[in-house]
């Protein structure tokens, strides 16, 4: 009886053991979940600022866009801006062959000398050639005339030019001045988008490495579990152990009661139910459990009888 006490203290201190055992298992595997749960808060953190970053890239690229498209068309404008000044910087030198030519050819004197010759005509009394040579000569006049009326014309013209000049050219120093402004605006937006695009790579690998330590942490997880199962598993075989040499004992303490018990009966009542006991033996009849430990004990009584007379 002794082994089985020992073996019973035995396995109580296993059972503490592993009971203390799997209290600091679970300890660990609480402190890694919460350890986890943290990590995912700060990842969730590094996803929606990853986001913001990407949205803030998006309306730069956008940005640049259409500041690039803006800049394009303002220099197709500035091109035929440039056109348009030049030719009108072409008629201004035809102006001036033709200020040249005009002080020669005044409409007012060339018409003042064919109304003389048409007078001329009508007053007085010409020869037939002299007549036909003062026509050809207001012919001629006529011709000057008209050529004067059409370099006045250019004239005024001219100056309608020059005021159309003067606002091209105010449009085209506008446009270049827009066209630096967007260019600058593009160069710090450049500087912006390279700098969120530096901050999105950091984060990136930020979020890689939480990545890694997650997966750590849930293989450390997963291994913490499966101790724990392990741990349950001896547990509940210790226990299982322990109730049996528990129950055992107490098997055991019955059958000493009952054995005295027994001593304590008139030993022809037991003789009695002994022989009524072997008949039931012997006509395969069931025995009850008081028939049994009859039986048992006398042949256990006669074996130690046995072992006596040996001795």
């Amino acid at each position: 009886m002794s082994d089985s006490i020992e073996s019973e203290e035995e396995l109580q201190q296993r059972l503490s053991k592993a009971s203390e055992e799997l209290r600091k298992l679970r300890e660990q595997r609480e402190k890694v979940i919460e350890d986890i749960r943290k990590l995912k808060d700060k990842r969730r953190e590094k996803v929606i600022k990853l986001r913001e970053i990407r949205t803030q890239l998006q309306q730069l690229r956008e940005e640049l866009k259409a500041k690039s498209e803006e800049i394009k068309q303002l220099s197709t404008q500035r091109q035929n801006l440039l056109q348009v000044i030049n030719e009108l910087k072409k008629e201004f030198e035809q102006v001036k062959n033709v200020d040249k030519v005009r002080e020669k050819l005044d409409p007012l004197q060339i018409l003042r000398k064919i109304e003389q010759l048409e007078w001329r005509l009508q007053t007085s009394s010409l020869p037939l050639d002299e007549e036909k040579k003062i026509i050809l000569r207001i012919a001629s006049l006529e011709k000057k005339l008209e050529e004067a009326k059409k370099l006045a014309q250019i004239k005024e013209k001219t100056t309608e030019s020059r005021a159309e000049l003067l606002a091209k050219r105010v449009e085209l120093s506008t446009i270049r001045q827009r066209i630096v402004e967007l260019r600058n605006q593009i160069s710090e937006k450049i500087k912006i988008y390279q700098q969120l695009k530096s901050q999105r790579d950091a984060i990136l690998k930020e979020i890689e490495a939480l990545n890694n330590q997650l997966n750590d942490l849930a293989s450390k997880n997963n291994d913490l579990k499966n101790k724990i199962n392990a741990k349950k598993d001896e547990l509940k075989k210790y226990r299982e152990d322990l109730k049996k040499i528990r129950e055992t004992l107490k098997s055991r303490n019955v059958n000493e009661v009952y054995e005295q018990q027994l001593k304590n009966i008139d030993k022809e009542v037991i003789e009695n139910k002994r022989k009524k006991a072997e008949e039931k033996l012997k006509n395969n009849k069931r025995l009850t459990f008081d028939e049994l430990l009859i039986l048992y004990y006398n042949d256990k009584d006669s074996n130690e009888q046995d072992s006596s007379n040996i001795r």
